[in-house]
């Protein structure tokens, strides 16, 4: 709420009450508040800050970035900003906090700073202790409970293949300092073990 009020954001109240909702939803086991403050920590940790208003524009992405998340759904980033644009119309952080929130679908970001910041930090996690790590990857089966043992297995080895096809996971030299190594030992481990499962 103090950032909400030195960036003067709009219906703070109303906005906080329904991050509140949206990120306590009872299928989030991942992609809730927990997440969202181990962003807000990372980037208060992050070496070199960027500006003051390109800080605050990745701030609030951050706590937009993952309102809306609907494991049935591919377009969950695009909902995110479509509700950050509603709640920050006419806001003078409102088309950069758009245009981060779509950087988080993790395509293109190669050159723009800030897009570069909050998705590596995003995907901090895959760089994560392998214990934490392993409570992540077991967070996001339950986000997948809809999902047939053999279908969810299939469709997350994709995943972690697509991640280890990847040249670099992470674009900052900070970030890739810090969590490539141990990303890449992680997401093996993980894919090891659905490709032969118990």
């Amino acid at each position: 709420m103090k950032f909400c009020a030195r960036a003067t954001i709009p219906q703070r109240e109303v906005l906080w009450q329904n991050f509140l909702a949206l990120y306590s939803e009872e299928s989030r086991h991942y992609h809730n508040l927990a997440h969202i403050e181990d962003c807000l920590t990372k980037l208060d940790q992050w070496p070199s800050q960027p500006s003051p208003a390109e800080r605050d524009a990745i701030e609030l992405a951050i706590w937009f970035h993952d309102v809306i998340y609907d494991t049935h759904r591919a377009d969950n980033e695009e909902s995110s900003a479509a509700l950050a644009t509603h709640y920050l119309r006419g806001h003078p952080l409102q088309i950069d906090c758009h245009a981060l929130i779509l950087a988080t679908r993790h395509k293109q970001t190669e050159g723009m700073r800030a897009e570069e910041i909050i998705c590596d930090i995003d995907l901090s996690i895959l760089g994560a202790k392998p214990e934490k790590y392993r409570a992540y990857a077991e967070n996001i089966r339950r986000e997948y409970h809809w999902a047939e043992q053999e279908e969810y297995r299939e469709a997350r080895a994709r995943v972690l293949e697509n991640f280890l096809n990847k040249e670099k996971l992470f674009q900052t030299p900070y970030a890739l300092g810090k969590w490539e190594k141990q990303a890449r030992i992680n997401i093996k481990a993980e894919r090891e073990a659905l490709m032969s499962p118990a």
